[in-house]
This record gives structure tokens, C-alpha cells and sequence, in this order.
């Protein structure tokens, strides 16, 4: 516990750093919808193991701006601080937009990165106000600059040449049990960041599905899946080929319309235990697969077919 304890003592240094430079955001972007944590209970966490009220962090400080960088457009700035930054690790900072290509905002995420290398002299001290005020003040050239890249990459075989078309995709996910706050936290965010639809269902069995691009949803895949599982697979991928700027066509072939939001199917909640260890009522899940038109999924996650699928007697 000795040796322990200067690590301790030196990552809560980083955590209250973290937290009194949020503070300083939030006074600085202040407007409504400016600045937003999508779950405040990080904060109170990390509050108290910094005060020594709990010794356990359960999830990560992350936010989002959104701020008018582009004309009639507001564009989002994500920011996840790992618990040792600012001093020993690098915060993870993306640009979200609805008119920016994803692949271009990956490019950005690298442009990112690459001046918190080479511009950020003073490490020790937090730096998300800094890259924060660079992307506004840069961001036309940011813009310009990755899509330059992206149009010197294409191969121009064919000036006549069309449009590649959009795969949407659909991944149903099964896992032996997913209990931890953090992966959860970490599924939500993920999915909703990528703007996927789908739900996710923890405790045992766990189970997710997620729709969208296939870009975006096998992304979700590759975050999700180098988490500490017993055991997790694809139980089913689905995909279709839309035309490209097929959004109507995109938006009909989701079954979750509503978005991304993690689901219980409890029929009685015990106020004493945790939500994820009540047993799932499978009546109540196989009404939400019926009413998402997702019955044909019951053979492929426990092995027995829906009453529609059934073969007559």
C-alpha cells in the first residue's frame, strides 16, 4: 500500500487539474449548449477519490462543445481525459460534424494529435482550453487543408467516374455478462458518438446491436472489443448496399430509429440490487425484437426461432 501510495497521490494531482480546468471552461463557453457532459456522475466520482471518500474510479471525465464553426452549422468537439493527463497521457480529442466526411474527420483527429506533439510545450499543465481556441481559430484551414489530402490520395482513373456506394450495417453482439460502469459508459459513448442506433443490454447474457455505416459500426467494433471480456462475438452481422447519398434509404433500414440507449428488460426492479443483476425478463425482450421487427434474431442469440419463422405443425 506504500508504494502504492505516491501514484495515488500523483494521479489525483492530475484528476484535480482536470476538474479545475473544466471549471475554467465552463465559465469561459457558457452559453446554452456550448459545453455539456453527457453524465455528470463522472464528476462526482472523481471528486470523491480525490477527497478520499472512495478509492475506486469508475468512469473518465469527458464533454463535448458545440460550437458554430462552420456557416449555419454547429460542429462538435469531443474531449475524454484519460485519468493521467495532463502529464502522462494525451487527452482524446474529436471532431464530429454531419457535413464533414468520416474519413476526414479521422484525418483531423490526426491533425489534432499531431500539434498537441509539436505546439504543446507545457504538458504538465492542462491543455484542452489551448487546442480547443487552435481548432476555432484554424479551422477553416484544418478543413482545407485534410481535404487537400483526401483529393490528392484519389486515383483519378476516370474523369466520368461515380460516387462509391454506402454499406449499412447491423452487428448483433453477445458477451458472456457486462457488468462494469466504465464499459458501459464506454459502449454508450462510442455508439452515440459515432451516430449509431441500436441498444445494448447489460448483466448475463450482455447484449448489443449497433446500425449504421459499416465504417461506423465496425469502428464501434474495434473499441469495444479489446476491452476486458470472458468472452464476446459477432452473433450476426447484416449488411445492404445503398446508393451513395442514399440517407432516406439509410434511415429506412434502421430498426432503432431512436437512437442508441441501453435497455433492462426487468420486469421487477428490486431497489436493494443493481439494475444489471436482475434477470432479463426474456417476455419482455422478445416484445422489444417484435415491436423493432428483429424476431428472426431469437434462433441466432438463443436458438429458437419466433412464432412467425416457426415452421407450421
Amino acid at each position: 500500500m506504500d508504494e502504492q501510495a505516491p501514484h495515488n497521490d500523483r494521479q489525483k494531482k492530475e484528476l484535480q487539474k482536470q476538474l479545475d480546468e473544466f471549471q475554467m471552461l465552463s465559465a469561459i463557453y457558457c452559453n446554452p449548449g456550448e459545453l455539456r457532459v453527457d453524465d455528470y456522475g463522472c464528476i462526482d466520482n472523481l471528486t470523491s477519490y480525490i477527497s478520499g471518500e472512495t478509492d475506486r474510479l469508475t468512469t473518465k471525465l469527458d464533454y463535448r462543445f458545440e460550437l458554430p464553426l462552420l456557416p449555419d452549422q454547429k460542429v462538435q468537439i469531443l474531449v475524454e481525459l484519460p485519468h493521467r493527463y495532463p502529464a502522462l497521457e494525451m487527452p482524446r480529442i474529436v471532431i464530429r460534424s454531419a457535413v464533414i466526411p468520416r474519413d476526414q474527420e479521422r484525418r483531423l483527429t490526426d491533425r489534432i494529435v499531431r500539434y498537441i506533439e509539436e505546439e504543446v510545450l507545457e504538458r504538465d499543465e492542462a491543455y484542452v482550453l489551448q487546442v480547443v481556441g487552435w481548432i476555432q481559430d484554424n479551422f477553416a484551414e484544418l478543413l482545407a487543408a485534410t481535404a487537400e489530402r483526401k483529393e490528392s490520395k484519389a486515383c483519378p482513373r476516370s474523369a466520368g467516374a461515380t460516387t462509391s456506394p454506402i454499406v449499412f450495417e447491423r452487428l448483433w453482439i453477445y458477451s458472456h455478462h457486462l457488468k462494469s460502469k466504465m464499459k458501459r459508459q464506454t459502449i454508450i459513448k462510442t455508439a452515440r458518438d459515432l451516430r449509431l442506433t441500436g441498444f445494448s443490454r447489460p448483466g448475463k447474457p450482455a447484449i448489443i446491436c449497433v446500425e449504421g455505416q459499416q465504417a461506423d459500426t465496425q469502428e464501434f467494433w474495434r473499441t469495444i472489443k479489446p476491452l476486458k471480456w470472458q468472452k464476446i462475438q459477432i452473433k450476426l452481422c447484416e449488411t445492404e448496399t445503398v446508393a451513395a447519398g442514399g440517407e432516406n434509404e439509410m434511415a429506412a433500414l434502421r430498426h432503432f430509429a431512436a437512437g442508441f440507449r441501453e435497455e433492462l428488460f426487468c420486469a421487477d426492479m428490486d431497489e436493494d440490487s443493481d439494475a444489471e443483476d436482475q434477470p432479463m425478463s426474456m417476455s419482455l425482450f422478445m416484445k422489444f425484437l417484435d415491436k423493432h421487427r428483429c424476431g428472426y434474431i431469437k434462433k441466432e442469440l438463443f436458438g429458437f426461432q419466433s412464432a412467425i419463422d416457426a415452421p407450421a405443425s
